[in-house]
């Protein structure tokens, strides 16, 4: 399985891949702003994207699920943001697969990409 991770702080990309890497055979990508991303996807086709919303540079994680869901409109998106649950509803409505809340939890993380595969 191949994941693309999306957050331009290095911490969470950090945090991220430790929890995924534990569960053996997961290639893992990573970029550090939307479009870097979008790129990324294009090109390696990766079987999950988690992203973080609010990125610098202006360009961010509703900018990303859009352009992945218009490109590819079976893309499996999970949002990873610090965000209120409130307001992570947004994201499912506009095509992401699951949201989460920061601080992740590890079995959080896994029930989710469970789920989508």
């Amino acid at each position: 399985m191949k994941i693309l991770i999306v957050d331009d702080e290095i911490f969470a990309l950090k945090t991220l891949e430790r929890l995924l890497s534990e569960e053996g055979d997961i290639e893992i990508l990573q970029a550090g702003d939307c479009y870097d991303a979008y790129m990324m996807y294009e090109e390696m086709h990766p079987d999950i994207v988690i992203t973080d919303i609010l990125m610098k540079g202006g360009i961010g994680g509703e900018w990303l699920i859009e352009k992945l869901l218009s490109y590819d409109s079976q893309a499996k998106i999970i949002v990873c943001s610090g965000r209120p649950k409130a307001d992570l509803l947004k994201y499912k409505l506009m095509g992401a697969k699951h949201c989460i809340q920061k601080p992740i939890k590890y079995q959080e993380l896994w029930d989710c990409i469970d789920d989508i595969i």
